[in-house]
């Protein structure tokens, strides 16, 4: 008989080798098998609690087992975790007995508190720099921890992360905590906290240095909202990003800190500026599609060139077309020195209007100077406005006093001021108001057709009085002074009603109206605008879900010329889904215009601000 040994011991192992991997097989089987039988483990926490207390404990307590392994473990580990839960919160001297019971397992941790640990001694000291920094002084003064309160562990790591964080808004980069201890005394009765902070030098800013951008170097200094030797502040750092990203030349803007310059021996600390800069599409386009009562169906189409040369030019181009109301704008800006805040604009528009009894088309080519600061935009223009019109007369026997169609021409200076401040989502402010003043006039004796001089005002304020409850109101005032009414031209007089208006009512459907026939028997009234305005409104709106809201408003006002008053006004509700573009607002009025009564329909889309 001949055995082969090789063959032998090969066939063995490979026996040996299925028989190990079965037995593993078999182990990660029964493992996976377990943690999915296993059964769940409640907690309960008996004794006198707050809500606090016991928030704290389950978040030391960590996820709940779904093994018999984690149960084991989370059991074992249970009173050890629940008395650091309380040591944070200072119950130092707490009782705690743990019971457990099986089918179903349940954890029972019966919790005494006892006495806290109060606060004795607090000393925070600040060295350095910083000593004498108001920003430090101020957090000091505001510290939320006073000899004889509860021991909170979470204050006082609070208290150390606010100062490490004020010091890196601040520039004081060198800055440690050299100290901070909490030492426990008289048997868990008192406790000492002690924090010192050592600042270092404060930094200043250093140089700004931008790669190579084909942009005037002094365009780019305009931006930088600090000066060479400034100290340090987030606040201005991330105000040279926005300013820079605010005008749209750069698809990207990157600022970092560079490397930190120290010079000991003449104490003077700084850190340059990097700032990386791409470049934005050379032409953007963007198109729109939106509906609302007053204009109806509107389409859009927008291009923009932000950057055409190296002087920081750019240009808007829109064109929107519905069927009451087709506009076309261009608007060309040249900077004069800030990209954003001081503009040398050139604008040109051409509109179609079409009133309840006349339709209207103008071109307008202006020339102005925008200067914003602090929140307000200042304008400072003078336009070319010629408008012609045609009113909706009488065919057999018009108004003789009034011609069927007519047109103008004036040269107008003015100045408009606006500003908007808002609080929370742009879309959905919490909170906001809006201001806007224009004064503008024209001179027979200064190249045009007739003189006036107009004034116009409108306000817009936004509060809410407490979750869910939104309260939304807004104001307009104007006035014309003028010769001869008739000859101003539609679109610089005041109309009322609509949706942005007094709803209930056509959109400019509120003026004073002269008949359209010669002919009283047959003669209609035509509204024609008038030379003062009065609307005012307020909404009530509640808030069912964070997409969904109620509203309860009225409207009211009057639109006439000197020496004549007829108010009109209207009530109703609405319904407004808050879209990701904007609120999408059903709303049902109830307009009163003397013995006219009668229910409108009024559907819109965007913010009140």
């Amino acid at each position: 008989m001949v055995l082969n040994i090789p063959h032998y011991l090969k066939t063995l192992s490979k026996i040996f080798n299925l028989k190990i991997k079965m037995l593993v097989v078999s182990f990660l089987f029964l493992f996976f098998t377990n943690v999915a039988l296993a059964s769940n483990l409640k907690v309960t926490l008996d004794g006198e609690l707050s809500k606090a207390v016991e928030k704290n404990i389950h978040s030391y307590l960590g996820t709940l087992p779904t093994s018999d392994l984690e149960r084991s473990a989370f059991i074992y580990s249970a009173k050890d975790n629940a008395f650091k839960a309380l040591n944070s919160l200072g119950y130092y001297q707490a009782d705690i007995r743990v019971v457990v019971e099986k089918d179903p397992w349940k954890l029972i941790l019966i919790i005494t508190l006892n006495e806290p640990t109060l606060l004795d001694n607090i000393n925070i000291n600040i060295t350095g720099a910083a000593q004498n920094d108001p920003a430090f002084i101020a957090l000091l003064n505001d510290i939320d921890i006073h000899h004889g309160d509860k021991l909170h562990h979470g204050k006082y790591e609070t208290v150390k992360s606010d100062l490490l964080s004020l010091a890196l808004q601040r520039g004081y980069f060198d800055g440690s905590l050299v100290d901070s201890n909490i030492t426990i005394k008289q048997g868990y009765h008192y406790a000492n906290i002690t924090i010192t902070y050592n600042s270092g030098p404060r930094y200043r800013f250093g140089e700004v240095n931008f790669n190579d951008f084909d942009l005037k170097p002094q365009l780019l200094t305009s931006m930088i909202p600090f000066k060479k030797g400034d100290f340090y502040n987030t606040h201005d750092f991330h105000k040279l990003q926005q300013q820079l990203q605010s005008t749209q030349y750069f698809g990207n803007v990157q600022a970092v800190p560079a490397q930190k310059i120290e010079d000991k021996v003449n104490d003077n600390y700084s850190i340059p500026i990097n700032v990386t800069l791409t470049p934005a599409k050379s032409h953007q386009f963007d198109f729109g599609v939106g509906y609302a009562t007053d204009t109806k169906f509107r389409l859009s189409v927008g291009w923009r060139t932000p950057l055409i040369n190296k002087y920081g030019h750019f240009q808007e181009t829109k064109i929107e077309y519905s069927p009451k109301n087709p506009t076309g704008n261009f608007i060309y800006s040249i900077p004069l020195g800030h990209p954003t805040e001081d503009l040398l604009q050139v604008k040109v528009t051409v509109e179609n209007d079409e009133y309840p009894d006349l339709k209207s088309k103008f071109y307008s080519a202006q020339i102005g100077r925008v200067l914003s600061k602090d929140n307000w935009n200042r304008q400072f223009y003078t336009r070319l406005h010629q408008e012609a019109w045609r009113y909706n007369l009488d065919e057999v026997e018009p108004n003789i006093d009034w011609s069927k169609e007519d047109n103008v021409q004036y040269i107008i200076p003015g100045i408009i001021w606006s500003r908007t401040i808002r609080g929370g989502s742009a879309l959905d402010p919490s909170s906001g108001f809006r201001q806007i003043y224009n004064i503008e006039g024209a001179h027979l004796k200064a190249g045009s057709d007739n003189s006036f001089f107009r004034i116009h005002g409108r306000w817009n304020y936004i509060t809410t009085l407490k979750p869910k409850h939104r309260l939304v109101t807004r104001a307009e005032l104007g006035a014309i002074y003028i010769d001869r009414d008739a000859e101003l031209a539609p679109s610089l007089r005041f109309y009322a009603g609509g949706d942005q208006s007094i709803r209930g009512f056509a959109y400019q459907s509120i003026g004073s109206t002269v008949p359209s026939s010669s002919d009283p028997e047959n003669s209609v009234q035509v509204v024609v605008g008038g030379t003062r305005l009065m609307v005012a409104s307020i909404e009530y709106q509640y808030y069912l879900t964070n997409k969904w809201r109620v509203a309860l408003f009225s409207d009211g006002g009057s639109v006439a010329n000197k020496g004549e008053f007829n108010p009109v006004y209207s009530f109703g509700t609405g319904l407004h889904y808050l879209s990701p573009v904007g609120a999408v607002k059903f709303d049902f009025a109830y307009g009163i215009d003397d013995d006219e009564k009668g229910w409108r329909v009024h559907i819109s889309l965007g913010a009140e601000l």
